[in-house]
């Protein structure tokens, strides 16, 4: 991350990819591939010529996402068309073919800018501003801009001074540049960051608050008044240690001489307590020309002596929390031990903060299950206490709560290791986060309980849920990321139908199903009604069952958003539907069905395939018709039995009387017989 961080302080003129043909962007914008602006490229997009159809002298230029990295597509949505002086203006935006990638891109189209960069690198010097024209030039537009954004609901996060450019000739209107193109703050090198939010790895960052752009503006305005960068001769970790240990201001600052109407104004923005920094209001009345007293910047109390730690020596907890967080490894044992608890009590004299300590430490020590987990927990907690306003740090991974989504996608977009992020949501890293804090905010309280979810859907691993029902619970503008969709960019549920009946015809694979785990996730977190009980269908072991429960979620799409007609998809699920039709017991139905679902799919139909194959009425009567064919079929199997069981009881009956009547015989015949022997003796 910090190789990244410091290539961003540089605008990237990396060559753009191989040329092709143009891109074209809703029907109106042609992207020329062949003409890149490197001097417009951001450090994760590159510029292109763009030109309007119906206005072939407008000046517009587009910047091409990265695939790998979401964008901010709600920011877009808030920012398209609006114009305002200190903002470049957001022209278009959208998915659209990128022929050198061979693949769709996420694209922006911009007002290009008729002057220069402000700089192209924060290691070089540039023309100042001084005292009299920064205020009309660079404060008030910007201030301007960051209250247009405030009213929309949505912040820059990045305002640095190589993300300036002059839109005219003259020097006159300077504006911000892209906000889009990439997740919050990711291409911000860590100056121009609170020391909060620049302990946070890059891509996890976050929208932050309005704050966080006034902070930026603080250290752009030092920029722009030095003409150069104060602290180009430390990288991140030193400059991030100095901020902690000096402050922002004094880091920045120094024993440069300014105005005292700007050290006012950069003692306010450059508060690292936000609740003390300079908000909106307090910059109109600067610039009204009222004079507030000056904040005195308040530095983190310095302990008695240094708390020993990986070979150096930590003076207050903000600082030796930082340490800790980037040695984890190292960190457990000294604070098992007591040490941490020790120097609170002693060298800091926080006897209240070491009673914590020793709380969570005892727990840990005394509880049951796995001694591992819970030293790490332990450990994330005691971190927590040391610096309640620093972001959620576990095992390396530092993030800012609303910048958890983003890193998340970078790194499944990347096919990267995501079992420490996993662990982080089964384990309720965030719960211990939010817990720590001193105030309550109803956004906190909001992503708590999206936290809470996420757990849920990762304790079920079919289709619909797991890792990707949370890749997009927790970006709301991300694309559709199945392979069934090839190249597709598909951002709302109304366009997957569409782009499912495209890539029907594509498939190599004649039996794999419409749908994947994505699909199932994505139709699970775009949904505006709960279709989780269908998501659980799709797994059911029965095919049948699971492909109505497909079925029925695609034809409520498509009766709802359309198309009326997808005849590739719908053929494509009536080539699964033999376990459906299979399902009915009548040979005649059987018959009826195979003859009648070629015609609704022919009409592209899946409503109607849906209301054929799950007809409860049909289903009904076959039930109904093959339990009386089964009674039918016992009562003449019964009938056979009872046939068979009475010819056994004649054939008894009749031996039984053939013996009786032959004894019988047989005794009267003895009987006669002795009768005449006895008359012939006589006689």
């Amino acid at each position: 991350m910090a190789e990244a961080a410091e290539a961003n302080e540089t605008v990237q003129e990396s060559p753009a990819a191989a040329a092709g043909p143009p891109g074209v962007l809703r029907d109106r914008y042609l992207i020329r591939s062949n003409q890149p602006i490197p001097e417009l490229s951001t450090p994760n997009a590159e510029a292109f010529v763009a030109e309007d159809k119906r206005d072939a002298n407008r000046q517009l230029y587009a910047l091409i996402c990265r695939p790998e990295l979401p964008p901010r597509v709600n920011v877009m949505r808030a920012l398209k068309g609006v114009q305002t002086p200190g903002l470049v203006q957001l022209v278009e935006w959208g998915a659209m073919n990128w022929p050198p990638l061979g693949r769709q891109c996420m694209t922006v189209v911009y007002e290009r800018p008729v002057g220069q960069r402000l700089t192209t690198s924060l290691r070089k010097e540039f023309k100042r501003f001084d005292e009299y024209e920064i205020g009309r030039k660079v404060i008030e537009p910007l201030v301007n801009t960051i209250k247009e954004l405030t009213n929309r609901g949505i912040t820059h996060r990045a305002i640095r001074a190589t993300n300036l450019f002059f839109m005219d000739d003259a020097g006159e209107r300077l504006a911000l540049g892209d906000c889009v193109t990439t997740p919050p703050a990711f291409d911000q090198p860590m100056v121009f960051e609170s020391v909060e939010a620049g302990m946070a790895n890059p891509v996890a960052r976050g929208s932050g608050t309005y704050s966080d752009d006034l902070y930026a503006l603080g250290v752009t305005i030092v920029f722009a008044y030095l003409g150069r960068n104060p602290v180009a001769h430390l990288d991140e970790e030193h400059l991030l240690k100095q901020k902690i240990q000096q402050g922002s201001y004094a880091t920045l600052v120094g024993d440069e001489r300014l105005p005292l109407a700007l050290v006012e104004l950069l003692r306010g923005l450059l508060c690292d307590d936000p609740d003390q920094r300079w908000n909106i209001e307090s910059l109109d009345l600067w610039l009204s020309g009222r004079r507030l007293s000056p904040l005195q910047q308040r530095v983190e109390k310095r302990a008695a002596r240094g708390f020993p730690f990986n070979g150096k020596e930590y003076f207050n907890c903000r600082e030796l929390s930082q340490a800790m967080a980037r040695n984890w490894e190292a960190a457990i044992p000294p604070v098992l031990e007591g040490k941490l608890e020790l120097w609170l009590r002693r060298a800091v004299e926080d006897k209240d903060r070491a009673q914590v300590v020793s709380d969570v430490v005892r727990m840990a020590l005394t509880g049951s299950g796995d001694k591992r987990s819970a030293s790490d927990l332990m450990l994330c907690k005691v971190l927590n206490i040391l610096d309640p306003t620093a972001p959620i740090r576990y095992k390396g991974f530092n993030a800012m709560p609303d910048g958890f989504g983003s890193a998340l996608a970078a790194v499944m977009a990347q096919k990267g290791d995501t079992r420490l992020l996993v662990e982080i949501i089964l384990r309720e890293v965030p719960r211990l986060w939010f817990e720590a804090r001193h105030h309550y905010l109803p956004d906190n309280s909001l992503m708590e309980g999206n936290f809470r979810e996420l757990k849920n859907y990762l304790s079920k691993t079919g289709m619909g849920f797991g890792l990707e029902r949370c890749l997009y619970e927790l970006n709301d503008a991300l694309p559709c990321q199945s392979p069934l969709l090839g190249e597709e960019y598909i951002t709302e549920l109304k366009e997957l139908l569409p782009a499912l009946n495209a890539a029907a015809g594509k498939r190599s694979d004649s039996k794999a199903p419409p749908v994947d785990r994505h699909i199932a996730a994505f139709m699970g977190a775009r949904a505006r009604s709960d279709i989780d009980r269908n998501l659980e269908g799709l797994n059911d072991p029965e095919p049948g069952k699971a492909l109505l429960s497909l079925l029925n979620m695609y034809a409520v799409f498509q009766y709802r958003l359309g198309p009326e007609s997808l005849p590739a998809l719908a053929a494509w699920c009536g080539a699964m539907a033999g376990p459906v039709v299979g399902a009915f017991h009548s040979r005649d139905k059987r018959k009826e069905l195979e003859k009648d679902l070629p015609k609704m799919i022919r009409r592209g139909s899946i409503v109607e395939i849906y209301n054929l194959l799950e007809n409860q009425e049909a289903r009904e009567k076959d039930h109904n018709e093959f339990a009386w064919a089964q009674a039918q079929y016992q009562a003449a199997e019964e009938e056979i039995k009872r046939v068979q069981s009475d010819d056994d009881e004649r054939k008894d009956e009749a031996d039984r009387i053939g013996r009786q009547t032959a004894s019988v015989l047989g005794i009267m015949v003895a009987m006669i017989t002795t009768t005449i022997v006895v008359i012939m003796r006589v006689w």
